[in-house]
């Protein structure tokens, strides 16, 4: 099952793209929002600089961009702000942009500060307040993905928000929902099993501490939901200044960071990438279209030898194998 799904992802249609320099910045479109492999720009902790860097990222060729509405960590508005400037300039339509964005509960948010919703109103209308400060924040009358930042205390409050995400989805007002920091695998089961409107993207953060979530990982690739990885690079450091690494990265020209990245889209899943520097945002896009051209910058062959290094638990080794 694993395998087939793997093999679907794989046969989606490949992007086509084009560069073109505007203001002596390369801008390389990727086309496609619902194609895969791909990679998603992270914005958190950026704070002023997010929409500058929004904009850069737009600019470079990201479409996909992630945030939430959650203060502490993200500057939601700075978002809206940089992907609609940079989208002015290109000439690009809101439906050639990707906007995923998270309700975060209460305690989740800087309480002593303010936040996006009237914390004494029940959670159904919570989330509904938090989401019309996400679509004005965004500058948008729609949202492409809306995930829940983190399971509620319990079950009933966490379908209360779920059957109010439902409801959004049937408003016309969200087009997909997801998860995030779910590391226990019987609570994504059940969430998916009593869900009405499954969720279609599981975000986490992709470290040892977790077995980079194999089990996870699994049933998002049976159940054809997106796998999102964050804190990709930052944990794993080990990788990326492993000798092995780097002398891989020369002979695909590219840098351990991107082997980094490249790994996680072999395995059928998406990174998130929140650098800053406009250098890295065009390597990235490049990678990213170099795979989605066809070529092959981590082989089958070079699997096993890549999942050891990382870490990963020997039985993900077993599935890489039958790639």
């Amino acid at each position: 099952m694993i395998l087939s799904t793997l093999l679907i992802v794989s046969s989606l249609l490949l992007i086509s793209s084009h560069a073109e320099d505007i203001d002596g910045l390369l801008v390389q479109e990727v086309k496609g929002l619902n194609s895969f492999p791909r990679l998603t720009y992270g914005t958190a902790w950026k704070k002023d600089a997010t929409a500058d860097l929004v904009y850069n990222a737009v600019r470079a060729g990201f479409r996909h961009i992630d945030t939430a509405c959650q203060p502490k960590h993200y500057n939601e508005a700075g978002v809206g702000e940089g992907w609609s400037r940079a989208a002015h300039e290109l000439g690009l339509s809101r439906t050639e942009i990707w906007l995923q964005t998270k309700y975060t509960s209460t305690t989740g948010q800087d309480l002593n500060n303010p936040i996006p919703y009237d914390k004494t109103a029940s959670k159904q209308d919570q989330v509904r307040q938090s989401v019309d400060a996400s679509l004005m924040n965004l500058q948008t009358d729609y949202l492409d993905s809306l995930v829940m930042h983190g399971m509620e205390n319990d079950w009933e409050d966490t379908f209360k928000v779920w059957t109010t995400f439902e409801e959004l989805v049937d408003a016309g007002r969200v087009k997909q929902l997801g998860i995030s920091n779910i590391y226990h695998p019987p609570a994504l089961t059940y969430l998916y099993e009593k869900a009405r409107i499954k969720p279609a993207v599981v975000q986490n953060r992709f470290y040892g501490d977790s077995n980079y979530d194999v089990a996870i990982r699994a049933f998002c690739l049976e159940h054809h939901m997106e796998y999102q990885s964050f804190w990709t690079l930052g944990a794993n450091r080990h990788f990326v200044e492993d000798e092995r690494v780097e002398e891989l990265a020369v002979q695909r020209r590219v840098s351990p960071e991107a082997i980094m990245y490249a790994l996680v889209m072999k395995l059928g899943h998406t990174p998130l990438d929140g650098t800053t520097s406009q250098e890295h945002m065009k390597e990235d896009i490049g990678l990213l279209q170099r795979i989605q051209g066809g070529e092959e910058i981590i082989s089958d062959e070079d699997l096993p030898l890549l999942i050891e290094i990382l870490g990963i638990p020997p039985a993900q080794a077993e599935e890489a194998e039958e790639l």
